[in-house]
């Protein structure tokens, strides 16, 4: 069979998609692989104190060393003030690799609004949720967006200290009216 322009052009599109699925399993193992050494400890969103404004964020407490999941937040939806929702945590040492923090969510027809992460330290942006790694379930579809925090984006990882996570809906109004519901996960090793 002669090789068109048009069938070298399904193959190289089919070659592709091989490597793109490829490489989000390789960043989904990583992303998701919790230190060994680490335990989970289990919260409900629902009883963090604060109030997940800026200026009282829900307090995740120290998770150097463990992994810290708050389960069942309630979805993000649209309108001001309700597209945020903040959460605080320290670092008492150097973040190790591998660390990261973010949200798991399961998008589905009625919520195809991601949480997305960014991260702060008082006023100043460490990483924007454009940093943020995407993973995704063995049917393709997003299941959770992360921020590495060791190793960081630029290299290095993330020093000792009290950080502000937040998570957002950034599609408007008119394309999705909420997020679904989430678990926030933060696993410092």
């Amino acid at each position: 069979m002669p090789l068109t322009r048009a069938s070298l052009a399904r193959r190289m599109r089919r070659v592709g998609l091989a490597a793109v699925a490829v490489a989000t399993a390789v960043v989904s193992t990583l992303v998701l692989a919790a230190p060994a050494s680490a335990a989970t400890y289990r919260y409900d969103c629902r009883r963090l104190s604060g109030n997940g404004s800026y200026s009282h964020p829900l307090a995740l407490g120290n998770v150097t060393g463990r992994t810290v999941v708050a389960v069942n937040c309630p979805p993000l939806t649209s309108g001001a003030g309700y597209a945020h929702r903040y959460f605080s945590f320290t670092l008492t040492r150097t973040a190790r690799v591998p660390s990261y923090a973010g949200a798991s969510f399961a998008l589905d027809a009625s919520r195809r609004s991601a949480v997305n992460p960014s991260l702060s330290r008082g006023p100043y942006t460490v990483m924007r949720t454009g940093a943020g790694l995407w993973t995704y379930n063995r049917s393709g579809v997003a299941n959770g967006r992360y921020l590495s925090l060791g190793p960081l984006p630029g290299g290095g990882v993330l020093a000792a200290g009290t950080y502000r996570l937040d998570l957002q809906k950034l599609d408007s109004p008119l394309r999705s009216l909420s997020t679904p519901w989430f678990d926030v996960v933060v696993a410092v090793s």
